[in-house]
């Protein structure tokens, strides 16, 4: 598997690429919704308008749509639009429908639709009368209504999909071109990753920042393109941010110390380390949590802010690594020739390192021994701390036999106070038990001796 995939996180990237183009949509049609309202006939939006004078749009869009709503509901036929239904009064073009004035075709209109004010009420005017024909055919007939339903929603389909054809091919062309980028940065970087001696981990995590951010960047130029402006992005970058941030508060302390972790380089992958009451081998360290394979084959995956904020003890951080053990000589041996025997036992084992030199010190006086501290290095792993602390106390024991040091056990005392006064109270005891026993067996004597010498029958008598 690639170690690459562990720094994507597809849920988290779709939630939050979701988040960020609905956002800047909402701001961007909320923004345009306070300067134009739309203008609708039976619910179907025609197109927007803008103020006008001291109205504002939402006043003057309600006043048209008034207007189109009563010739919708007009008991009389409604002719249809042609040019000479637009007037020119007072230098602005007026909509007629009917001979009922619909709506003026202002200066905010005109520079909204870039054209000339006649061709844009040609325009709309040709819109309101084909919408409140439609209206009225489906009031009239519910049967042929439904078919103009469909006509219609075809024909705003298609004429969005045309209006959106330029930006969709913009935006695919961006797509291809930031997609190549990102591969090519995203190889770019593990070429010059490789150069240097990184941790693994750090190189992946570099990788991954350089493509996702290069998508970053493509991600703004397509929404861009597709005409949301940099105004809304930016706000719904700065929102979604806040949002994801209170959301996955505890994610983020995670992938932060995940962060410091990789580019502290305190440990990498392949080292032993303790932390809290755990102690293995680093498998894998992500963005979220550290992975730790402890010696009896257990995996135990430990959150990065537990292990940031926690000591951490590193076995393999110095290539080498001390091992001691105590033994015990008797009071009669000679201390300093059991020092030497101890001495060039353990430096004669395998595993033993001849830098640092290994030792041998008295610790301590004890009741029976005297304890002798055997200090050597080894190679700082786990198997090697083991094998080579296992074969040098076996070597010295049996160094010690063959030499005749002895390893005399602990020797207890045992003190008893008063033994002649207990002993005393014991004999005591002892005689007046003896004396209790003879005085039974003299009385079940006698009685047996008189029953046997009494008659047993009158004859004798």
């Amino acid at each position: 598997m690639n170690s690459e995939v562990m720094w994507r996180n597809p849920c988290l990237w779709l939630f939050a690429l979701v988040i960020m183009l609905l956002s800047p949509l909402r701001a961007q049609e909320a923004s345009e919704e306070k300067t134009t309202a739309p203008v609708r006939v039976e619910g179907r939006r025609l197109f927007d308008v803008t103020g006008s004078g001291e109205s504002t749009a939402a006043q003057r869009a309600a006043r048209i749509n008034r207007r189109l709503q009563q010739l919708v509901e007009r008991p009389s036929a409604v002719p249809p639009f042609t040019p000479r239904d637009v007037l020119t009064q007072n230098g602005e073009q007026v909509i007629m429908i009917g001979g009922a004035r619909v709506m003026t075709v202002t200066q905010g209109d005109v520079e909204d639709a870039v054209t000339q004010p006649r061709e844009l009420a040609l325009l709309r005017g040709g819109q309101i009368s084909r919408a409140v024909a439609d209206a009225r055919t489906t009031r009239a007939n519910p049967l042929a209504g439904t078919g103009i339903l469909i006509r219609n929603s075809f024909r705003d389909l298609i004429a969005s999909f045309v209006t959106w054809l330029p930006r969709m091919a913009g935006a695919l062309l961006l797509l291809l071109i930031f997609w190549g980028l990102a591969r090519f940065g995203r190889w770019l970087t593990r070429i010059v990753t490789g150069r240097v001696h990184l941790d693994p981990n750090l190189r992946d995590l570099l990788r991954a920042l350089t493509f996702y951010g290069i998508w970053t960047v493509g991600l703004f130029a397509i929404l861009s393109t597709l005409g949301i402006e940099s105004g809304s992005i930016a706000t719904a970058v700065g929102i979604s941010g806040f949002v994801l941030g209170f959301a996955f508060k505890d994610i983020l302390s995670h992938f932060l110390a995940g962060l410091m972790l990789l580019l502290g380089g305190k440990f990498r992958v392949g080292d032993q380390i303790i932390v809290r009451d755990y102690e293995g081998t680093v498998e894998r360290i992500e963005l979220r949590a550290l992975h730790l394979r402890t010696y009896d084959n257990r995996l135990v995956v430990i959150p990065n802010a537990d292990v940031f904020t926690s000591a951490v003890t590193s076995n393999t951080a110095s290539p080498y690594r001390r091992r001691d053990f105590t033994v015990g000589i008797g009071y009669d041996d000679d201390i300093s020739r059991a020092q030497q025997i101890a001495l060039d036992t353990v430096r004669a084992a395998p595993g033993v390192l001849k830098e640092p030199l290994a030792d041998v010190l008295v610790e301590e006086l004890a009741a029976s021994t005297v304890n002798l501290r055997v200090r050597f290095f080894m190679n700082s792993t786990r198997a090697d701390y083991l094998k080579v602390g296992s074969e040098c106390m076996r070597r010295v024991k049996e160094a010690f036999d063959r030499e005749g040091i002895s390893m005399p056990t602990e020797i207890q005392t045992i003190v008893i106070k008063n033994l002649d006064n207990r002993l005393e109270r014991m004999e005591k005891v002892l005689a007046a038990r003896a004396e209790d026993t003879s005085s039974e067996d003299a009385s079940s004597g006698a009685g047996g001796d008189a029953h046997n010498g009494a008659p047993r029958d009158g004859s004798d008598a």
